[in-house]
């Protein structure tokens, strides 16, 4: 009775079977095991001369470890492929891990053929040096060099790499920039990248049969100087036939939201075509983030006397021309100078159209604006730059040089038709102060793109204002202010109001402005701070009958010498600030001139001695003036 269940055990599990289980079971543990006991790490530089063959760099591989399921294949701790002699140390290509699929069969004909890569965190760095030689273009090494050097015990190598179907990057990072003064300066930093690549020909280098494609949600852009990241909402590119396209919607740090498309004709020869919109630009948090984070590796700085490197020209009805170059006025000096490193050569990396609907600076709002970019190893050139402002039109071209640190911006502004009472409106200080048709030119505009851009803020130029009114202003209240008479009332209608600038030391200086009304002119000098604090004295020059006629000043005039005096000048000081102007009376006593037909035509602005009884009437009313200051 005892002997049926067992003999129903053996037929219901047969002794094959046991045997094949016990075969299956074995044969894992081989696979799971030969990867510990075969020393694949062995190969390490047979590897990674292959590499430098192929690339003509320095090829440094962590250990190597074989795996067998679930697919034949290799894992790489750490990888770094080196950039060429002539430019400083550090990678090209580098990874945290490498993961290789390989096929067997070419092994036994001395191939590596790779079926696939996937590069966990890896890092591309390419940069241009002053020559314009890039570390990105391989150079197979030389037979007839040695290859890099490798341990003594490296055994030799007659491997060679064919070809590797699919590259997968996971988290990889692309830095673009330049090699200035010996080192590595990044100009773009892109971070948080996926992407497949395809058809990666080694032998030789087919860059040309590249194939990409990737969702660029979650990839962040880090720019030279800015301390937030351009952050990337959607987007995806591609990479076929030797040729990059790109659609992207970002933000711009806090500043604005962009859409965009990007092309790169050649691959090979990178060259970024762009267009780019935004319905909004806030300048104030663009400021706040630009300009203020790590720049490129500093510079010699300039001369303090050394005026700012000329812009291309503001744009106009004419096509624009190009800026002439920054190091032109010392090129006499550098012929007897001693021997420097070699200027650095500019090449073309990127160009194209921005359109943007509306521009906001606390309290203004203007646009829409556009610009077309060209941007350079050494800098970029923002021109024509055309903005609609107030019913008029402010155009201006810039240029940004990246090679000194902080980077310094130059600039040619040009204003016109210019609705000077819209632009008050906006501000409850200046509101109604002044009405008129604005123009601007600033050829020579220049500063850094620092914290401290106001200290080093320079410029020349002119403005005017034409046909335009100075509400709650007379030239005659300003006259009786001055002799603290009357206060200031009624408008005062002017033809023009114009003047020189210069902009230094955080205040914009003028020598001469001047001020042509019917009822008289107005003529000043002094400067306003860029804190708007104003330092002006000048002189109010008014016909006493026809501005004053009405006023107690002319009620005066008109009792004591009725038609015989022509003018009346009076100093006066403007101070306080925009927001607060405070009149007080200026240096020296009013002058009182006669009219050109008592005095013969005398304009000399002298006081009149033709008849003694006029003479005593303006001695009486000098007399006004004669009050203590307080």
């Amino acid at each position: 009775m005892t002997d049926a269940p067992a003999g129903a055990t053996s037929r219901s599990f047969p002794l094959w079977a046991k045997i094949l289980v016990g075969i299956v079971v074995v044969l894992i543990l081989i696979v799971l095991a030969v990867p510990y006991f075969l020393n694949v790490d062995r190969y390490r530089d047979t590897i990674s001369d292959a590499i430098a063959k192929q690339t003509g760099r320095k090829v440094t591989l962590g250990p190597i470890h074989a795996r067998l399921f679930p697919g034949a294949g290799v894992s790489v701790s750490d990888l770094h492929v080196g950039n060429p002699p002539d430019f400083p140390a550090g990678d090209l290509v580098s990874a945290d891990e490498i993961r290789v699929n390989v096929a067997l069969a070419p092994l036994l004909h001395g191939t590596i053929h790779v079926n696939s890569v996937d590069l966990v965190h890896p890092v591309l760095s390419v940069l241009t040096d002053a020559k314009g030689n890039n570390n990105y273009t391989f150079t197979p090494a030389d037979s007839s060099q040695p290859a890099p050097a490798k341990p003594a015990s490296s055994t030799g190598s007659s491997m060679t790499l064919d070809q590797i179907d699919a590259i997968n990057l996971t988290n990889a990072e692309i830095m673009v920039g330049s090699v200035i003064k010996g080192a590595a300066a990044p100009l773009a930093d892109t971070k948080g990248i996926s992407v497949t690549l395809h058809n990666f020909a080694i032998s030789p280098m087919r860059m040309h049969d590249w194939q990409a494609e990737s969702n660029l949600s979650s990839v962040t852009l880090v720019l030279s100087g800015w301390k937030d990241p351009i952050a990337f909402r959607t987007g995806k590119f591609t990479l076929s036939g030797g040729k990059l396209d790109a659609q992207f919607v970002a933000d711009l740090a806090t500043a604005a939201d962009i859409k965009g498309t990007l092309n790169v004709p050649d691959f090979e020869h990178p060259q970024v075509n762009l267009e780019m919109s935004s319905s909004l630009l806030d300048i104030d948090k663009l400021l706040d983030v630009a300009g203020s984070g790590p720049g490129i590796p500093s510079s010699p700085e300039p001369s303090a006397a050394a005026a700012p490197a000329p812009a291309a020209p503001a744009a106009s009805a004419k096509a624009p021309t190009k800026a002439k170059p920054a190091a032109a006025p010392a090129t006499k000096a550098a012929e007897t100078a001693p021997p420097s490193a070699p200027v650095a050569k500019s090449e073309l990396i990127a160009q194209g159209h921005i359109n943007i609907e509306k521009i906001t600076t606390k309290p203004y709002s203007v646009g829409p604006a556009n610009v077309e970019i060209r941007v350079y190893t050494d800098r970029a050139e923002l021109w024509p730059i055309s903005i609609g402002m107030y019913g008029g039109t402010l155009q201006i071209s810039a240029r940004v040089d990246r090679a000194t640190d902080p980077a310094r911006f130059t600039a040619n502004i040009q204003l016109r038709n210019l609705d000077v009472a819209k632009v008050l409106e906006v501000s409850p200080s200046a509101r109604g102060k002044m009405s008129g048709t604005g123009e601007l030119d600033l050829p020579q505009l220049g500063g850094s793109l620092s914290d401290a851009w106001k200290k080093t803020l320079t410029g020349s130029g002119k403005f005017a204002v034409r046909n335009g009114t100075l509400p709650g202003v007379n030239l005659a209240g300003a006259a009786e202010s001055a002799m603290k008479m009357a206060g200031v009332g009624s408008n005062t209608p002017f033809t023009v109001l114009e003047g020189d600038l210069t902009i230094a030391d955080q205040r914009v200086s003028s020598k001469q402005i001047h001020l042509d009304s019917s009822a008289g002119v107005v003529d000043l000098k002094g400067s306003l701070g860029l804190d708007s604090t104003l330092d002006y004295q000048g002189s109010v020059q008014v016909n006493p009958m026809g501005a004053l006629g009405t006023g107690k000043v002319g009620s005066v005039v008109g009792g004591l010498v009725g038609n015989r005096v022509g003018k009346i000048t009076v100093p006066f000081a403007l101070a306080g600030t925009i927001e607060s102007p405070k009149v007080a009376p200026g240096k020296g006593l009013p002058n009182f001139g006669a009219p050109a037909s008592a005095s013969g035509g005398n304009t000399s602005g002298a006081p009149s001695t033709q008849q003694p009884s006029v003479q005593d009437d303006v001695n009486t009313l000098k007399g006004l003036f004669n009050k203590k200051k307080n």
